[in-house]
């Protein structure tokens, strides 16, 4: 159960970090959307994914349930995943891709 996601961050090299959420999958996007929006460390994937990261658990930052950080894939229903050499956002929902654009498309989506 739950209302799983990630985000997937990928960086150069294609190393990647995820980062999981186990409830807060359907605000993802918006979250993502917000921190993106701010329009700075787009080309810097470890401090673009702490803001993302710090965003996702300004409500529970001493929490040890609901959020992780890992170096693979998690289980999931939804996946915002972002490429920061190419500053793209694809976002697959349930294994099917339902959105691939630029930063800036995303923004605007």
């Amino acid at each position: 159960m739950g209302d799983r996601g990630q985000v997937k961050i990928t960086q150069w090299n294609n190393q990647s970090v995820y980062l999981y959420t186990h409830w807060g999958a359907s605000e993802l996007r918006e979250l993502v959307k917000e921190v993106l929006s701010r329009r700075v460390r787009w080309g810097d994937g470890p401090y673009l994914s702490r803001m993302i990261f710090s965003q996702m658990i300004k409500d529970d930052v001493g929490g040890e349930l609901g959020y992780g950080i890992a170096a693979g894939d998690c289980d999931h229903y939804l996946s915002v995943n972002l490429h920061i050499e190419n500053q793209t956002v694809e976002i697959v929902e349930y294994g099917e891709t339902v959105f691939t654009g630029s930063f800036n498309d995303f923004l605007e989506s």
